[in-house]
């Protein structure tokens, strides 16, 4: 579907003019575009983050990889996995701990991100592409301020239900 194709949001409404919707509506629109840019290479946004981070981090851990990308060591691992099955990412021993494995791209990961990189960055101007170019590095201070502001909050799982513990439903047929 093309951009002139899809239906447009419309305004904000007065209500929903609080940060936690305008947050939400935002990761939405940041999502849709990036992903124009990585499902044609069947990546994922935090996929690409993964090569990213290990473009600038070669030899990071997958913990500190999970912890790079805001995400759970499980999602982490499970996304490795996917990227190693690929050929883009390889594990290897960690020089001084045997149960951890250092990540680095392949050649073929290296290759992938390099050239998805320009179109990636020509996403993040279309994000902000509403803004003058000072209110775009505004926006992103402030939300950079933000969020490092609410670290506590700002981690894996924060938000989700709890799981329920408790007596199981009735049986189903």
């Amino acid at each position: 579907m093309s951009a002139s194709e899809r239906r447009p949001a419309g305004p904000v409404p007065p209500g929903h003019r609080v940060p936690s919707f305008l947050a939400f509506r935002f990761h939405q629109l940041c999502l849709g575009i990036m992903a124009e840019v990585l499902a044609p290479e069947a990546l994922k946004w935090g996929e690409y983050g993964a090569l990213t981070a290990l473009d600038a981090e070669p030899g990071v851990d997958q913990q500190g990889l999970a912890a790079r990308l805001g995400i759970d060591k499980v999602s982490a691992g499970q996304m490795v996995d996917r990227l190693a099955a690929r050929g883009l990412v390889s594990r290897d021993p960690h020089p001084t701990d045997r149960r951890a494995r250092v990540l680095h791209l392949t050649p073929e990961g290296l290759a992938l991100r390099r050239r998805l990189q320009p179109a990636a960055l020509a996403a993040q101007d279309r994000i902000l592409a509403p803004l003058r170019p000072e209110e775009r590095v505004l926006l992103v201070e402030l939300l950079a301020r933000v969020v490092e502001g609410h670290a506590a909050y700002a981690r894996p799982g924060n938000g989700r239900s709890r799981p329920r513990r408790g007596p199981p439903g009735p049986p189903t047929a």
